[in-house]
């Protein structure tokens, strides 16, 4: 299968991209090396994947590059891509509405292009679930953070 892993130099991420490659599939990873972690932080993560067979990696960031080409031919989209972190999103709002909204829609409107596409994957955050982050994840959502709204 050939999937397309958004924030593929995160931690989760780059371990996914891993367990896709060892699957057998074929992985475009996309980051846009957000400053929220050190960049050589991100680096690391990456560089078990450059240059593994099967692997590419696209330095796009999804609020404003073109998109179109590297998702092509993906059949599974796996969107890890976020500005992580509740407490800076309290006195960054546009950042954060701007790293998880925007970006998000910018993706899914990419997504309905790509005509092989059978599965859209979206890793959220505990903090949808409010001040209970822990537990079932079936329930209800309360945000009552800006990073979980968003």
């Amino acid at each position: 299968m050939r999937c397309v892993v958004t924030g593929a130099a995160g931690f989760i991420g780059s371990h996914l991209c891993e367990r896709l490659l060892r699957d057998g599939h074929e992985v475009t990873g996309i980051d846009s090396f957000v400053p929220y972690y050190p960049k050589h932080y991100k680096e690391s993560n990456l560089s078990g994947l450059l240059g593994r067979s099967g692997f590419r990696f696209n330095a796009a960031d999804l609020r404003y590059d073109s998109i179109d080409e590297p998702i092509s031919g993906a059949e599974a989209i796996f969107h890890l891509a976020a500005m992580p972190g509740l407490v800076r999103s309290w006195t960054d709002f546009d950042l954060y509405a701007s790293c998880n909204l925007i970006a998000t829609e910018r993706l899914l409107t990419a997504a309905r292009s790509a005509s092989n596409l059978q599965k859209f994957v979206y890793a959220s955050t505990s903090s949808v679930y409010g001040r209970y982050a822990s537990g079932d994840e079936n329930l209800p959502t309360r945000p009552c953070s800006p990073y979980g709204v968003t």
